[in-house]
Protein backbone atom coordinates (compact mmCIF):
# COMPACT_ATOMS: atom_id res chain seq x y z
CA UNK A 1 0.00 0.00 0.00
CA UNK A 2 1.08 3.18 -1.10
CA UNK A 3 0.64 6.57 0.97
CA UNK A 4 1.11 9.54 -0.38
CA UNK A 5 1.50 12.61 2.55
CA UNK A 6 1.57 16.51 1.58
CA UNK A 7 4.85 17.75 1.45
CA UNK A 8 3.77 21.46 0.45
CA UNK A 9 2.99 24.01 3.70
CA UNK A 10 -0.58 23.99 4.99
CA UNK A 11 -2.56 27.19 4.05
CA UNK A 12 -4.34 29.53 6.47
CA UNK A 13 -7.20 32.08 6.36
CA UNK A 14 -8.28 32.99 9.38
CA UNK A 15 -9.16 29.66 11.44
CA UNK A 16 -9.70 27.47 8.10
CA UNK A 17 -6.49 25.72 7.75
CA UNK A 18 -6.23 23.25 4.09
CA UNK A 19 -3.26 20.94 2.92
CA UNK A 20 -6.02 19.91 0.13
CA UNK A 21 -4.61 21.72 -2.66
CA UNK A 22 -2.48 20.95 -5.94
CA UNK A 23 -0.74 22.08 -8.77
CA UNK A 24 -3.95 22.46 -11.12
CA UNK A 25 -6.03 24.41 -8.52
CA UNK A 26 -2.57 26.79 -8.46
CA UNK A 27 -3.01 26.64 -12.62
CA UNK A 28 -6.56 27.77 -12.42
CA UNK A 29 -5.59 30.55 -10.29
CA UNK A 30 -3.18 32.22 -12.89
CA UNK A 31 -5.59 31.37 -15.77
CA UNK A 32 -8.47 33.05 -14.37
CA UNK A 33 -5.56 36.01 -13.43
CA UNK A 34 -4.72 36.03 -16.75
CA UNK A 35 -7.80 36.39 -18.54
CA UNK A 36 -9.00 38.99 -15.78
CA UNK A 37 -5.64 40.98 -16.95
CA UNK A 38 -6.58 40.20 -20.69
CA UNK A 39 -3.53 38.12 -21.31
CA UNK A 40 -2.95 34.59 -22.84
CA UNK A 41 -0.55 32.64 -20.60
CA UNK A 42 0.94 30.19 -22.73
CA UNK A 43 3.27 28.83 -19.18
CA UNK A 44 0.80 28.82 -16.97
CA UNK A 45 1.36 25.15 -15.95
CA UNK A 46 5.28 25.93 -16.11
CA UNK A 47 4.55 28.70 -13.75
CA UNK A 48 2.20 26.57 -11.17
CA UNK A 49 4.92 24.00 -11.43
CA UNK A 50 7.88 25.93 -10.57
CA UNK A 51 5.77 27.27 -7.74
CA UNK A 52 4.36 24.02 -6.05
CA UNK A 53 8.17 22.49 -6.53
CA UNK A 54 9.31 25.61 -4.89
CA UNK A 55 6.24 24.84 -2.02
CA UNK A 56 6.99 21.15 -2.02
CA UNK A 57 11.04 20.85 -1.48
CA UNK A 58 12.51 24.60 -0.29
CA UNK A 59 9.04 26.22 1.49
CA UNK A 60 10.54 26.12 5.55
CA UNK A 61 7.01 27.36 6.45
CA UNK A 62 4.79 24.64 7.72
CA UNK A 63 1.62 26.51 7.23
CA UNK A 64 1.31 29.80 5.11
CA UNK A 65 -1.54 32.63 5.29
CA UNK A 66 -3.00 33.15 2.35
CA UNK A 67 -2.77 36.58 2.21
CA UNK A 68 1.41 35.87 2.40
CA UNK A 69 1.58 33.36 0.52
CA UNK A 70 -0.30 35.65 -2.77
CA UNK A 71 1.73 38.07 -2.00
CA UNK A 72 4.93 36.27 -2.70
CA UNK A 73 2.72 34.68 -5.80
CA UNK A 74 2.61 38.57 -6.90
CA UNK A 75 6.44 39.16 -6.56
CA UNK A 76 7.34 36.45 -8.14
CA UNK A 77 4.97 36.97 -11.47
CA UNK A 78 6.67 40.44 -10.92
CA UNK A 79 9.62 39.38 -11.29
CA UNK A 80 9.65 36.78 -14.23
CA UNK A 81 7.97 39.87 -15.96
CA UNK A 82 4.00 39.10 -15.80
CA UNK A 83 3.31 42.62 -13.68
CA UNK A 84 -0.56 42.60 -14.80
CA UNK A 85 -1.19 39.35 -14.55
CA UNK A 86 0.61 39.91 -10.62
CA UNK A 87 -2.07 42.76 -10.20
CA UNK A 88 -5.40 40.84 -11.56
CA UNK A 89 -4.54 38.09 -9.09
CA UNK A 90 -7.18 37.19 -6.42
CA UNK A 91 -6.86 35.74 -3.40
CA UNK A 92 -8.66 32.44 -3.35
CA UNK A 93 -8.71 29.47 -1.66
CA UNK A 94 -8.71 26.00 -3.06
CA UNK A 95 -11.99 24.20 -3.20
CA UNK A 96 -13.03 22.38 -0.30
CA UNK A 97 -13.40 18.21 -0.58
CA UNK A 98 -16.57 17.26 0.71
CA UNK A 99 -17.18 13.56 0.53
CA UNK A 100 -20.61 12.99 0.00
CA UNK A 101 -20.80 8.74 0.28
CA UNK A 102 -19.50 9.14 3.51
CA UNK A 103 -21.77 11.49 4.50
CA UNK A 104 -24.35 9.21 3.05
CA UNK A 105 -23.00 6.58 5.29
CA UNK A 106 -23.57 8.80 8.40
CA UNK A 107 -27.28 9.51 7.39
CA UNK A 108 -28.65 7.32 5.06
CA UNK A 109 -32.04 8.48 4.86
CA UNK A 110 -32.28 11.83 2.67
CA UNK A 111 -33.74 14.12 4.78
CA UNK A 112 -30.80 13.86 7.45
CA UNK A 113 -28.65 13.52 4.53
CA UNK A 114 -29.68 16.79 2.87
CA UNK A 115 -29.70 18.84 5.95
CA UNK A 116 -26.60 18.03 7.43
CA UNK A 117 -25.20 18.69 3.72
CA UNK A 118 -26.91 22.30 3.82
CA UNK A 119 -25.39 22.78 7.72
CA UNK A 120 -21.93 21.95 6.65
CA UNK A 121 -22.11 24.23 3.62
CA UNK A 122 -23.52 26.76 5.36
CA UNK A 123 -20.87 26.81 7.99
CA UNK A 124 -17.86 26.43 5.56
CA UNK A 125 -19.92 29.53 3.53
CA UNK A 126 -19.46 31.11 6.85
CA UNK A 127 -15.54 30.97 7.00
CA UNK A 128 -15.26 31.93 4.00
CA UNK A 129 -14.59 28.99 1.71
CA UNK A 130 -16.85 29.27 -1.56
CA UNK A 131 -15.17 26.66 -3.55
CA UNK A 132 -16.14 22.98 -3.25
CA UNK A 133 -14.93 19.69 -4.55
CA UNK A 134 -17.75 16.70 -4.22
CA UNK A 135 -16.77 12.95 -4.18
CA UNK A 136 -18.49 10.02 -4.11
CA UNK A 137 -21.86 10.91 -5.44
CA UNK A 138 -22.73 7.82 -7.45
CA UNK A 139 -21.86 5.76 -4.22
CA UNK A 140 -24.12 8.07 -2.24
CA UNK A 141 -27.10 7.82 -4.47
CA UNK A 142 -27.06 4.33 -4.06
CA UNK A 143 -27.34 4.44 -0.50
CA UNK A 144 -29.94 7.47 -0.67
CA UNK A 145 -31.69 5.13 -3.00
CA UNK A 146 -31.44 1.98 -0.95
CA UNK A 147 -29.46 0.52 -3.68
CA UNK A 148 -26.86 -2.07 -4.34
CA UNK A 149 -26.62 -1.47 -7.72
CA UNK A 150 -28.03 1.49 -10.61
CA UNK A 151 -31.49 1.48 -11.19
CA UNK A 152 -34.06 4.07 -11.88
CA UNK A 153 -34.50 4.97 -7.97
CA UNK A 154 -31.05 5.85 -7.52
CA UNK A 155 -30.95 7.74 -10.93
CA UNK A 156 -33.70 9.80 -9.74
CA UNK A 157 -31.35 10.12 -6.14
CA UNK A 158 -28.94 11.13 -7.83
CA UNK A 159 -30.40 13.68 -10.67
CA UNK A 160 -32.28 14.90 -7.06
CA UNK A 161 -28.67 15.05 -5.32
CA UNK A 162 -26.98 17.37 -8.45
CA UNK A 163 -29.55 19.54 -8.75
CA UNK A 164 -29.54 20.38 -4.46
CA UNK A 165 -25.62 20.53 -5.23
CA UNK A 166 -26.34 22.94 -8.22
CA UNK A 167 -28.52 24.79 -6.39
CA UNK A 168 -26.47 25.50 -3.18
CA UNK A 169 -23.27 26.40 -5.20
CA UNK A 170 -25.10 28.66 -7.71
Amino acid sequence: MKSTVARHPYLQNGECITSDYDCEWLERVLHRAAEHAGIYLPCEREVAQGVFRYLEHHCPLRTVPLPYFFGRLRSVLREIGLPRIADALQEQLPPVSIPLDAMAGKNPLPLFFYTELKHRMDDLRSRGLTSYRFSGAHRCSLVLGRRRRSCPTQRRALLELESFLAIQTA
